[in-house]
């Protein structure tokens, strides 16, 4: 299979998820992609908070109107000079507690109407999500690779099942990887075992053994028969040794780490050494016993690792 040579765009990073969600006031249809324009219509997506914006401003607007109105009334329909001036003070000192208090709490209120609008317009968010996965569908029948996986990396923040991920580790199997490339693994391990996510795990290992994590270990701990069956022992002699990264994960997976330590090479094996060696007071259990003896019979001669060798 050819693969395709492909550059991705830089994801949009938020503090929140709901910040990515936009809508197109003409089409009045929600979307979380990058694009700033309707794919519809053309016109400008608005993003939600600056929606929600327009909303409160108008409301204030609405309010403040109807306050002019009844001091206006209470002016006119004044009797006398001195009511006309208790009605305009009283409007002025409202009108001013109104403003005090707004600013006071615009902060929560404005909490409250984005809640209100993502909790009325939640059903509509939800179809124009799946509209926005349907467009990456279109993409991946015209070949259009790098623009499918954008959608679904960004549709995948909000749809989290197994479909939408083993579309985008689909999309990242027919492209040639690089480690420019802003690559992830723990977002998309899936909850069964797929035969492409780990063929992407052990491509993604190749070169960036940072990405593997906790999550990633324990996936191919718990499918192991069905990896060893389909990509033999190599893929978890692979991923044991990728785990060295990291002192806590030699603890935790100690176990699965010992069980591969004689097929570890030579430079893995300095690392593991150097980590126990250099935490004496961790409770390694029999891997610290297995790894000096391993080391004792196979690099006894090395002098890399005379200070390992007792």
């Amino acid at each position: 299979m050819n693969k395709q040579a492909v550059q991705f765009s830089k994801k949009k990073r938020t503090m929140h998820r709901f910040q990515k969600i936009k809508m197109c006031k003409k089409c009045n249809r929600y979307s979380v992609l990058i694009d700033d324009n309707c794919p519809i219509c053309g016109s400008d997506l608005i993003g939600i908070e600056s929606l929600v914006k327009s909303i409160f401003k108008n409301r204030l607007f609405t309010e403040s109107i109807w306050i002019l109105i009844l001091v206006s009334i209470g002016i006119v329909a004044a009797p006398t000079i001195a009511t006309l001036y208790y009605s305009l003070i009283s409007g002025l000192i409202f009108c001013l507690a109104y403003v005090i208090l707004t600013t006071f709490f615009m902060k929560s209120e404005y909490n409250l109407q984005l809640k209100k609008l993502l909790r009325s317009d939640w059903t509509r968010i939800k179809e124009g999500i799946q509209f926005d996965s349907n467009l990456a569908k279109d993409d991946v029948q015209e070949n259009q690779l790098a623009p499918a996986y954008e959608k679904l990396r960004e549709v995948g923040d909000f749809i989290k099942n197994d479909e939408v991920k083993i579309r985008q580790i689909k999309i990242l199997n027919s492209i040639i990887l690089r480690s420019d490339m802003e690559l992830e693994l723990d977002r998309l391990v899936p909850s069964s075992y797929d035969r492409d996510f780990v063929f992407y795990a052990l491509d993604v290992l190749k070169i960036n053994r940072s990405l593997l994590t906790k999550k990633s270990i324990g996936y191919f701990i718990q499918f192991r028969e069905e990896i060893i069956r389909d990509f033999g022992i190599e893929a978890l002699i692979s991923v044991a040794s990728s785990a060295l990264r990291m002192k806590l994960y030699i603890l935790e997976f100690s176990e699965f780490i010992e069980e591969f330590l004689d097929y570890f090479p030579k430079e893995r094996m300095l690392r593991l050494c150097s980590i126990l060696n250099s935490n004496p007071d961790i409770k390694w259990g029999s891997l610290k016993d297995k790894t000096k003896r391993l080391v004792a019979m196979k690099y006894h001669y090395d002098p890399d690792f005379k200070q390992f060798v007792s």
